[in-house]
C-alpha cells in the first residue's frame, strides 16, 4: 500500500472513531433511563418515587447512611440526597453511585445498592497516575519489539535486516 493511501486510511478511520465518540456523547442522556444532574435540577420532584441511579460526592456521614450531592456537568449542585441503610467505606469527598428509590419528598433515598467509585478525593489522582504509568509501560513494551518507520508510515519488527 502506498504511503499516501495509508495516511488517508488512517485519517479516515480516526475521523470515524471521533465521530462515533461525539455521537455517543451527544445522545447518551436521551437514551439513559436514569436522570442526570441537569434533569434533576430542571425538575426536582419529577423523579420522586422512581428507581434511579445517581452519582454523587459524599458530603457527610450520618448515623444510618450518608449525604451526597448530585452535580450538574457545570459543577453546580443539582440535588442533595440523604441515603439510608448504607454504610460504604468512603470518606467525605469520595464519589459513589447509588441505585434505589427516591422518596416523595425528593431528598431521601432507600439504597438498594451503593458502589464506591473513589473512596477519597486523593484516590482519583492515584487512579490517573497509575493509568498513566500503565500506559507508558505498555507503550514501552510495544516499542521494545517494534519500531516506527516514518518514511513508510508503518511499524517494523525490531531485529530485522533493515532495522538499522
Amino acid at each position: 500500500m502506498q504511503r499516501g493511501h495509508r495516511l488517508l486510511a488512517l485519517v479516515v478511520v480516526l475521523l470515524l472513531v471521533a465521530g462515533l465518540c461525539v455521537h455517543y456523547g451527544a445522545t447518551h442522556e436521551e437514551r439513559s433511563p436514569h436522570p442526570t444532574g441537569e434533569q434533576l435540577a430542571e425538575n426536582p420532584a419529577g423523579w420522586d418515587g422512581e428507581r434511579v441511579l445517581l452519582f454523587g460526592t459524599v458530603t457527610e456521614q450520618t448515623e444510618g447512611g450518608f449525604v451526597m450531592d448530585v452535580e450538574t456537568d457545570s459543577g453546580e449542585i443539582a440535588r442533595t440526597v440523604e441515603v439510608y441503610n448504607a454504610q460504604p467505606s468512603v470518606d467525605t469527598g469520595g464519589v459513589v453511585q447509588v441505585y434505589g428509590e427516591l422518596s416523595e419528598r425528593g431528598t431521601l433515598q432507600q439504597a438498594d445498592s451503593v458502589v464506591v467509585v473513589t473512596e477519597s478525593p486523593r484516590e482519583h489522582w492515584y487512579k490517573l497516575g497509575l493509568s498513566g504509568v500503565g500506559g507508558l509501560l505498555a507503550a514501552g513494551a510495544f516499542l521494545w519489539y517494534w519500531r516506527i518507520d516514518p518514511h513508510r508510515v508503518r511499524f517494523v519488527a525490531r531485529g530485522g535486516e533493515d532495522d538499522g
